[in-house]
């Protein structure tokens, strides 16, 4: 099953930049180079050094636009879970510590920001990806605690605008990454509830907006998660191939989507 990405809508930025002036700039600046620093320590010298100057670029260009070093966070953020996530045993130390720092200077930024939703939001985002980093280097513990941080800062973020749909399927996402996170550390009993709260937010915004495809799709991702661990497996299986062909139907699956629902049938075959 694909991931989904967790994606953030941009609002007052220009009050937000004018209110911190070079101050704030100074901030993103710092927390820019900070993560950038971290990488040049971690790999060979002429590949760190490019990517810092990279780095240096884009906090300089933040002064200027508040957005534009969101994404340039999220992207450096993106590249350094990627990268670290396959590291060797013997490296697996280092690579942790790395991960806990970018963690920490995008942390710093958030609070000095007065935790600017869109920060917010890439900074939930970090810790959902940090902990499938830490799953691949095999740290159960720091995975989990990630992963249930970001949650949190999803679930804060939703209780404060209930009637935002994004906001309300970022934590239903988030709480797939959780179940991962917990079954791996060997806590069954809490996966199973972290999919089961997800498949229930997936149901509820499918309910909500029925012509949204993303939605739909989650409820079908959220039924396969449940019963790929053995939860009501063939009623769960039915209900998403049910479910995929009617999206087919109305001509809301890609050719991969379309492919689940040959997988699915093969699953129910074997029950």
């Amino acid at each position: 099953m694909p991931n989904d990405s967790v994606s953030a809508e941009t609002s007052g930025v220009s009050l937000i930049l004018r209110n911190r002036g070079q101050t704030f700039a100074v901030i993103l600046l710092v927390a820019v180079v900070a993560i950038g620093a971290t990488i040049y320590f971690w790999r060979s010298q002429h590949v760190a050094v490019t990517e810092l100057s990279v780095a240096r670029a884009q906090a300089s260009r933040a002064a200027e636009n508040f957005t534009a070093t969101r994404s340039a966070i999220d992207t450096i953020v993106s590249d350094v879970g990627d990268g670290l996530a396959t590291t060797n045993g013997t490296q697996a130390g280092a690579a942790a510590a790395i991960l806990t720092k970018v963690e920490h200077a995008v942390d710093a930024l958030v609070t000095r920001t007065q935790k600017n939703p869109e920060l917010l939001r890439s900074q939930a985002s970090m810790c959902i990806q940090f902990s499938t980093t830490f799953l691949a280097l095999n740290d159960t513990k720091r995975a989990v605690e990630i992963a249930r941080k970001g949650t949190e800062i999803f679930r804060a973020m939703a209780a404060e605008q209930p009637n935002n749909n994004a906001l309300q399927s970022d934590v239903g996402l988030s709480l797939g990454k959780l179940s991962e996170a917990l079954r791996a550390s060997g806590d069954g009993k809490g996966a199973l509830a972290a999919d089961r709260e997800s498949l229930e937010i997936a149901r509820a915004l499918a309910d909500k907006d029925p012509g949204n495809k993303q939605f739909r799709t989650d409820v079908v991702l959220a039924l396969w998660r449940l019963a790929a661990v053995g939860d009501n497996a063939r009623e769960r299986l039915t209900e998403a191939l049910k479910l995929l062909k009617n999206l087919k139907l109305a001509a809301m699956l890609t050719p991969e989507q379309e492919g689940w629902i040959a997988t699915i049938e093969s699953d129910l075959a074997k029950l």
